[in-house]
């Protein structure tokens, strides 16, 4: 090498390279406060003429939520038809050759009347007394409102393994023209 000529000292280079990252270092953080510059000092006159707006969002609009889960409530809960049970009717039992009534075990039977009642029944809707019922066991008549058999002392509830309830639909209003509330 000659003589005037020195070699390049490292320093220098790495004197470069520091400025260079330090000058981009820079430009990062005024790309950072140039984008946080509005949220830190907004424009005031734009947020102040958008508050009507906010007032109509925040206030008008919970009202009306809460006036759309009303109605909602009402349609789902309260306007909901009601159902009402009916007990079948008594009907009259079939009758074997000779005229007597075929009555089935464990049936609320009227003999004064001839009637079959439903599983629930244990009062006659035509003479006002207490059915009786037939044992299936030994075939001895006990009243419908004793659940257990005196000959055999079987237990029985009545009206355990039901038909399907007959439902009675209503066409209007209950009688007396208004609405019951």
């Amino acid at each position: 090498m000659p003589e005037g000529i020195r070699p390049p000292s490292r320093a220098g280079r790495y004197d470069a390279d520091v400025d260079q990252i330090a000058a981009a270092l820079e430009q990062w953080w005024n790309g950072v406060l140039q984008l946080i510059a509005p949220l830190l000092s907004p424009d005031w006159s734009w947020l102040i003429s958008i508050v009507p707006i906010l007032l109509v969002i925040g206030l008008v609009g919970p009202v009306l939520t809460l006036v759309l889960i009303g109605w909602l409530h009402n349609w789902l809960v309260l306007r909901r038809g009601r159902v009402r049970y009916v007990d079948p009717a008594p009907v009259a039992p079939e009758h074997g050759p000779d005229g007597v009534s075929i009555v089935p075990a464990n049936t609320p039977y009227c003999s004064r009347d001839d009637l079959l009642f439903p599983p629930r029944a244990r009062v006659c809707s035509e003479c006002h007394e207490e059915l009786t019922v037939r044992c299936p066991i030994d075939d001895a008549v006990r009243p419908a409102s004793q659940p257990i058999c005196r000959a055999c002392g079987t237990k029985y509830v009545l009206g355990a393994g039901l038909d399907p309830l007959t439902v009675r639909g209503v066409a209007g209003p209950p009688p007396g023209g208004a609405a019951v509330a």
